[in-house]
């Protein structure tokens, strides 16, 4: 059986070597402007999947402190912070790591909340999306958290 070759590509170059050399692409991360721009870039008959990072809290306020956590760090990289402003984002959103920007880069919250974060990426054009938990250091947690958003996800369709 011939598994579609997928390239990771969180920037424009990659992007077009994905819809030059592989099957389709994989970025990780990233809003779904990028999830536009990346459909537009490998056409309709490419495979696009998306990761979506999500922190799995009932409490909104740490939930959202958690998830600033993870694009703080995503930022330091200056290739990531770079796409990030060319897609629009003000110098000061993404210095300050604005609420709009958290909001979304990362599905975070309860199960509901996460689901409409992560719906936006298939009307943005991805053909799936994977989620991607916080490296919580057990298996069994991931799996506690998976299935705890699984209904909402079904949900949403």
């Amino acid at each position: 059986m011939a598994y579609p070759r997928i390239i990771g590509a969180n920037g424009p170059k990659m992007l077009a070597l994905a819809g030059e050399i592989a099957d389709g692409a994989l970025p990780a991360g990233l809003p779904p402007e990028f999830t536009a721009q990346a459909r537009q870039v490998l056409g309709p008959d490419k495979l696009l999947v998306v990761g979506v990072s999500v922190v799995v809290d009932a409490d909104r306020d740490r939930a959202r402190s958690t998830a600033r956590e993870r694009v703080s760090a995503s930022l330091s990289r200056p290739s990531y912070a770079a796409t990030i402003a060319r897609l629009g984002y003000p110098d000061q959103d993404i210095a300050e790591v604005s609420d709009p920007l958290v909001d979304a880069i990362v599905g975070h919250g309860d199960p509901a909340a996460i689901a409409t974060t992560v719906r936006e990426h298939p009307a943005a054009g991805a053909d799936h999306v994977t989620l991607m938990l916080p490296a919580a250091g057990e298996f069994t947690v991931g799996v506690d958290q998976l299935e705890q958003l699984a209904p909402a996800l079904v949900a949403a369709g």
